[in-house]
């Protein structure tokens, strides 16, 4: 028999990414599909010696029909890699397996549980928004009488902004909480809502409100030891949902002279709490009163459009990074102060309806705009949040941001440059 060839294992991603992967890094890796993510984007076919779709929620018939196509195409696998919340635990499941390295489905729980997440950072003396779990809408206003302020309502596990609602009031919180039961119901068979193959016995929780300046990173955890990978301030639209972040901004300095060393001091303590040993991770953070308050930790590198922005940035592929970590290698990046000051913007639909063009009006950002890019095509049928979250997004362009005028302004403009015609 011929020698095996080795590849890194791609669990559940979407097809931009194992497009950009096939492109840029051919003979790397080959990839576990679920179904769910086959639409028609417009991107080739991949070889069937290089995919294997399959459905991810059922663990054991995914392993076994994996296990046969890496025999049959002579395939060893060198790494398992993950992009997605909802396939981490199919990922862990790989690697125990195959005896690769990745973090155990215990701590991969641990992170995908908001309620049990907050409530062991609590435990560890980690900053981070008291919680509830939600099993009738008495332990809402119960919670909401306790701490004195505004909540916030998301399901247990979930993703960004889905079914997530900030809530001022009893009143508020009632509509929400009827309007997330109602999109968990309508969710019923969406993997990114399973804790450990089936539905949570609480599937929603409530959050202090915690203000501040929110950042995002990716940071490298092994042994107790933090290296800041990227550090990226947030921000979002004035009068749209909480959580749906409207623009990235790179690379940020913490506030304060040792906001970076309190900062990895704290994530060290939360991977720690987590369970997590050696791993590549995505966080969520808020600044607030002179500490990091830590929102979501996840075993994975940031998505959205921060791969594109960091690549514009400072040149480094996170997903080419992402393979070389799940193949025992350190990430590299460089130091932060020789990043160039770059923003990512992301343009939403403002109604539903089928879309009929988008035309960006940016003759004055010609010189900035590095980077512009449409997902969405005229024909396309736009639904807003929270009947969906997916398709209201448009697009995203990256730019060097112009000087003596406010980055939110500048959003603010940039957005009002895109004329969109949905009927």
């Amino acid at each position: 028999m011929s020698q095996r060839k080795r590849r890194v294992l791609v669990v559940g991603t979407t097809r931009d990414y194992i497009d950009h992967i096939r492109k840029r890094m051919p003979g790397r890796a080959v990839f576990l599909t679920d179904p769910d993510v086959m639409t028609d984007t417009g991107i080739p076919t991949i070889p069937e010696d290089e995919e294997l779709i399959c459905p991810l929620m059922d663990e054991q018939a995914a392993m076994d029909r994996l296990r046969n196509f890496l025999d049959r195409q002579n395939i060893l696998l060198s790494g398992v890699a993950c992009f997605d919340c909802e396939s981490l635990l199919m990922a862990a499941t790989v690697a125990n397996k195959w005896s690769l390295p990745f973090p155990s489905r215990q701590s991969i729980l641990y992170c995908r549980n908001k309620y049990l997440c907050k409530k062991r950072w609590a435990s560890h003396g980690i900053p981070c928004p008291r919680v509830r779990a939600v099993h009738s809408f008495d332990d809402i206003a119960g919670f909401m009488r306790k701490i004195g302020g505004p909540v916030v309502l998301k399901p247990v596990s979930g993703s960004g902004s889905e079914l997530t609602f900030r809530c001022n009031s009893l009143g508020e919180a009632s509509r929400a909480y009827r309007t997330i039961l109602k999109g968990l119901m309508a969710r019923a068979t969406d993997r990114m809502y399973y804790l450990n193959g089936k539905a949570g016995r609480a599937n929603v929780i409530c959050e202090e409100f915690v203000g501040g300046d929110e950042f995002s990173c990716d940071v490298y955890y092994d042994a107790g030891e933090v290296q800041v990978l990227r550090i990226t301030n947030k921000y979002f639209p004035e009068e749209r949902l909480i959580g749906t972040t409207l623009a990235y901004e790179i690379p940020a300095k913490l506030p304060g002279a040792i906001g970076e060393t309190v900062f990895r001091r704290y994530l060290g303590e939360a991977a720690k709490a987590l369970g997590l040993t050696r791993s590549l991770c995505m966080v969520d953070f808020i600044w607030h009163n002179g500490l990091p308050y830590f929102l979501e930790l996840s075993p994975r590198p940031g998505g959205d459009c921060l791969p594109p922005l960091i690549e514009q940035s400072c040149g480094v592929d996170m997903l080419g990074v992402t393979l070389d970590f799940a193949e025992g290698r350190p990430p590299r990046v460089p130091p932060s102060n020789t990043w160039e000051h770059l923003v990512g913007v992301r343009f939403h639909a403002d109604r539903a309806g089928r879309l009929q063009s988008i035309h960006p009006q940016l003759r004055e950002w010609e010189e900035n705009m590095r980077e512009l890019v449409w997902i969405r095509r005229p024909g396309d049928q736009i639904e807003l949040p929270p009947k969906d979250y997916g398709s209201w997004l448009l697009g995203y362009g990256i730019f060097s941001p112009k000087t003596g005028l406010a980055i939110q302004d500048q959003l603010r403009n940039l957005v009002r440059a895109v004329a969109v015609d949905i009927v």
